[in-house]
């Protein structure tokens, strides 16, 4: 060992790893006189680096990997360090070097480190704990745990234990598990609860509802959540989409979902989700102001015909806004969209709304191509199309001249029609390719016998 050392010495350094490193070690020269200072085989670590981590800090993988200042540099303390680390389930790969210190008698230890390439969001799920309990006792025996994990088999297995003993000390005395779920529309997270599934929802009820007749409540939310696994996440995340909006409908801006109470069903298999509900106080439209469309003032009100001083209702403003897109999108705006911000006045019980209108490019109509007319036909309509190339694409004017065409009877046995729509992101041109179908023949009357 102590000959293979000091043959590495002259090289400059040693390099160990699982897996394969990143990046090839670089080269150091000894400082002049340093191996004959001590035994370079006894000689000990001074400092410790880390390189590759983004996520993770370096204290962390210092502390994952148990070396020490003062611990002797040989291959065996590196391997031990090495496996520590890919003990935890954190890391992928785990290389290392050792190179002598310019004055000699020490070593500078470097940790490569290779990361998963995705790390998950957690939730607990249908347990007694406070998920900032939890988090705190995780973090106490297993420093690496963070807001994101990786989904490592090794990772899911040690935090499902110690969720499994603090279950236990709220009295729930069952496995815990961790599983990757999708939990939201777009979102995957891991999810630690019982490593029995979760159950179905059999029903939902609402408690404290009045401004809303419950049985609407019920209708609105048993439609998406009925027969889905019973996850809170889940459960919440439908919950906003499908009832917070009714709830904003009639002005009450502060409508909350404290709780839910889940009970097993008497009659089915699955559970009663109650949710208790607290409507808090009526908001009145106290002033809206939209910016960035270009338009005047006066469009603005004529199209979005805001209420202020009335109880507040997004679904209508919502269709104003939709309603001033519309004109941009007339203009050849193909992709106006808008974010908006809310200020409440809870004093006053009123709100301010302000919306960012962002117009995106302004799109041009490019060449217009008609199929299923004949050589005579198909002129005459091409006169009648009002868009000539080059001028601002006007947003739904295709159909609404397919329609036109159809309610003026220009065709005797008109059938089915189609306007084909395509954008160019590069050239901000539209082609519009409008097809016309004749009626299919009507069968023969059945002749008497």
């Amino acid at each position: 060992m102590r000959f293979i050392l000091a043959a590495a010495l002259a090289a400059g350094l040693l390099w160990g790893q699982a897996g394969a490193p990143k990046r090839p070690a670089r080269k150091a020269s000894p400082a002049k006189g340093a191996q004959t200072q001590l035994d370079p085989a006894q000689w000990p670590i001074k400092e410790i680096h880390v390189a590759g981590a983004k996520r993770y800090t370096a204290r962390q993988i210092v502390e994952a990997s148990g070396l020490k200042a003062g611990d002797t540099a040989d291959k065996e303390t590196l391997e031990r360090a090495r496996d520590r680390i890919l003990a935890t389930g954190c890391i992928e790969g785990v290389g290392w070097k050792y190179e002598p210190l310019e004055a000699g008698g020490a070593f500078r230890v470097t940790l490569e480190i290779n990361e998963p390439d995705h790390f998950l969001p957690w939730i607990l799920d249908r347990v007694p704990v406070d998920k900032a309990a939890f988090e705190a006792r995780v973090k106490a025996e297993f420093p690496m745990f963070g807001e994101t994990i990786p989904a490592t088999d090794t990772v899911l297995v040690r935090v499902a234990q110690v969720l499994e003993r603090m279950a236990a000390e709220k009295g729930v005395k069952e496995p815990m598990a961790g599983k990757v779920t999708l939990v939201e529309k777009n979102t995957i997270a891991v999810v630690f609860g019982p490593k029995a599934p979760p159950p179905n929802v059999a029903e939902v009820r609402f408690a404290g509802a009045r401004v809303i007749e419950p049985r609407y409540l019920v209708k609105s939310l048993s439609e998406v959540a009925v027969g889905l696994p019973f996850i809170e996440s889940t459960f919440r995340m439908l919950l906003e989409n499908q009832v917070r909006p009714m709830y904003e409908a009639v002005g009450h801006l502060r409508a909350s979902f404290p709780k839910f109470t889940v009970q097993p069903a008497a009659n089915v298999r699955g559970v009663v989700v109650t949710v208790q509900v607290e409507e808090g106080p009526v908001y009145a439209l106290d002033s809206i102001e939209v910016r960035g469309t270009g338009l005047a003032e006066q469009d603005l009100k004529d199209a979005g015909q805001f209420k202020t001083g009335e109880t507040v209702n997004y679904s209508e403003i919502g269709k104003g806004m939709n309603r001033i897109l519309d004109q941009l999108k007339s203009s050849g705006y193909m992709k106006a969209a808008y974010t908006a911000q809310r200020r409440l006045n809870d004093e006053k019980k009123t709100v301010s709304l302000y919306v960012d209108v962002d117009p995106g490019p302004r799109y041009r109509f490019g060449k217009l191509a008609i199929l299923g007319l004949d050589i005579e036909s198909e002129p005459t309509i091409r006169k009648l199309f009002a868009l000539k190339p080059g001028e601002p694409y006007r947003g739904g004017y295709p159909d609404m001249f397919l329609n036109q065409i159809r309610d003026r009877g220009l065709f005797d046995n008109l059938g089915e029609t189609k306007a084909e729509v395509k954008p160019d992101d590069k050239t901000l041109l539209v082609d519009v390719t409008l097809t016309f179908k004749g009626e299919p023949p009507k069968p023969e009357p059945k002749r008497p016998d």
